[in-house]
């Protein structure tokens, strides 16, 4: 199955998938969030797949890691205050902190790039917004406003815009905004869903999850920043969804059901079979890469 990977080349990255293995070790820890211990909590394992170590322990669902940018803190989700607020916590799974505190759902945080603000989706008001805030959960904003669903927001490498996924044209496509949520921009351009949009480290290309119109069907594509020369990297039978880059910018990490449950996998983009780094009946999914 994994031999159906297209040779493609895009934005000066040769894939060239030719059923060899992953050949270099990859470097820093990929968050997570797995189900195997009867509920949803955050666990972390090296990129080379060992070392595998779980950070929270509630009666509640954690859920959506994110690394800050300088590896020390993770910003996640959990429902242990009944319903789903963003928390943080040090990288080691201590000191615990809440940073939102409402009735609705808050969900998908990213920090930008110089750790200062968390953006993340909201549903408040019977409405799916982008919102930001400081890192310690002061001054909250609101940056979308459409009655449609707009969610998964993430940063830019240089803090000025910020990518998100929206249906307000009728199916889910991709967007990007200022960070301060002006000139909001439709990337994509399908009759398939568009999702989980993610910015290379240098900036130049974004890689987001394309299907879902037959099904539970997605592969992982690839665009210039502008939305421009989208190409698909993968082409095989199953869902591979929440992408995210190595710090380098030379493996993505994402989540997929090849059989019949979420795992999380890497690949070198510049080829190689994907490489399985979880291994259990439950479910794992929504990685996060850091250096550190």
């Amino acid at each position: 199955m994994l031999q159906m990977f297209k040779n493609i080349s895009v934005m000066g990255l040769i894939l060239l998938i030719s059923g060899c293995e992953v050949s270099h070790t990859p470097k820093g820890r990929i968050a997570f969030n797995s189900y195997r211990d009867g509920n949803s909590e955050i666990y972390v394992i090296n990129a080379d797949g060992s070392n595998l170590t779980r950070l929270t322990c509630s009666d509640a669902r954690e859920t959506c890691p994110a690394w800050s940018p300088d590896g020390d803190m993770i910003a996640y989700v959990s429902d242990r205050a009944g319903n789903k607020e963003i928390f943080v916590m040090r990288a080691d799974g201590t000191e615990e902190r809440r940073l939102t505190f409402t009735s609705g759902e808050e969900y998908h945080p990213d920090w930008s790039p110089d750790g200062s603000l968390i953006a993340f989706r909201a549903e408040r008001d019977g409405n799916i917004d982008i919102y930001v805030m400081g890192a310690d959960g002061s001054d909250e904003q609101r940056l979308t406003t459409s009655p449609a669903v707009d969610h998964r927001p993430r940063w830019s490498p240089d803090g000025n815009r910020i990518l998100f996924g929206s249906n307000r044209d009728g199916n889910f496509e991709v967007y990007i905004m200022d960070r301060d949520g002006r000139n909001q921009k439709r990337l994509t351009q399908s009759s398939t869903w568009e999702i989980f949009p993610s910015f290379s480290p240098d900036g130049r290309s974004i890689v987001f999850a394309s299907g879902y119109s037959q099904g539970p069907e997605a592969d992982i594509h690839v665009m210039e920043a502008d939305g421009s020369s989208e190409r698909s990297l993968t082409s095989f039978p199953g869902r591979e969804e929440s992408i995210a880059w190595s710090p380098d910018g030379k493996y993505l990490a994402f989540q997929a059901e090849y059989d019949g449950n979420f795992e999380i996998y890497i690949i070198n983009i510049h080829g190689g079979e994907p490489r399985r780094l979880t291994r259990d009946p439950a479910t794992d999914n929504w990685p996060t890469w850091t250096a550190y």
